[in-house]
């Protein structure tokens, strides 16, 4: 998530088309049409709600003009088709579009849910403790004036239970402790719990082929969940 490095200096009326009923979050009917990720401009509606929460206008984040809402499909950890909702930078919009179709056509990858950290208050803990995929969040790293890659808009954190940010004996969020390291990782994949990102995966696969880095790639810590495209 960028938090660690990040956060800690030493861590969701339904639309009828075709005869056809999709949620606008949530799962898709299994005999939907195929679905497109979608890009559009911020909403009024959605940029007071992102005010105070997700973006602050004393922090130097990106405005709300160079800020995009990415609709995006995922398989949730049920296996069922679901549409998710991401705050992004443009610049990198056709590239997260691209990786989550990427990740969605392998149908070999789950996640749990995809909301706006906004449903969250902006609390990046509230939001890892809810399994939440998630991208924008306008905060510095912890202990630091820096922003954070997720300040940028650059930066996307992928079942943080599942795939914890790891600093010594740290887990981050708590829950992800059962997850802290590789052995525990690949056995409860092997058990057939959904969501583990692994190297070799879809998840990483999807996201280097465009150009993304993997915090499980760092060294000195883990950070699992964290992709981003400036590799912090």
């Amino acid at each position: 998530m960028g938090k660690r490095g990040d956060r800690r200096p030493a861590k969701r009326a339904s639309l009828a088309a075709a005869g056809l009923a999709y949620g606008v979050l949530g799962t898709i009917t299994a005999h939907a049409e195929p679905f497109v990720p979608k890009q559009q401009p911020i909403a009024e509606d959605i940029w007071r709600d992102m005010v105070g929460k997700s973006w602050h206008p004393d922090r130097g984040c990106p405005s709300r003009a160079n800020l995009v809402l990415l609709t995006v499909p995922f398989r949730n950890f049920a296996g069922q088709t679901a549409r998710g909702e991401l705050v992004v930078a443009k610049s990198v919009a056709p590239a997260v579009s691209r990786i989550f179709s990427e990740i969605y056509q392998t149908a070999a990858f789950r996640i749990e849910r995809m909301e706006r950290i906004d449903k969250y208050g902006g609390s990046d803990d509230a939001s890892m403790a809810a399994n939440n995929t998630s991208a924008f969040n306008c905060r510095t790293v912890a202990g630091s004036p820096n922003l954070s890659a997720h300040a940028l808009g650059l930066a996307i954190d992928v079942n943080p239970v599942q795939n914890p940010y790891v600093k010594g004996a740290e887990a981050d969020p708590p829950q992800g402790l059962v997850f802290d390291s590789l052995a525990k990782r690949q056995a409860a994949h092997d058990r057939g719990q959904p969501g583990i990102i692994l190297a070799g995966g879809a998840a990483v696969t999807a996201f280097k082929q465009n150009g993304w880095k993997w915090g499980g790639d760092w060294t000195s810590l883990k950070d699992y969940q964290h992709f981003s495209a400036t590799g912090r």
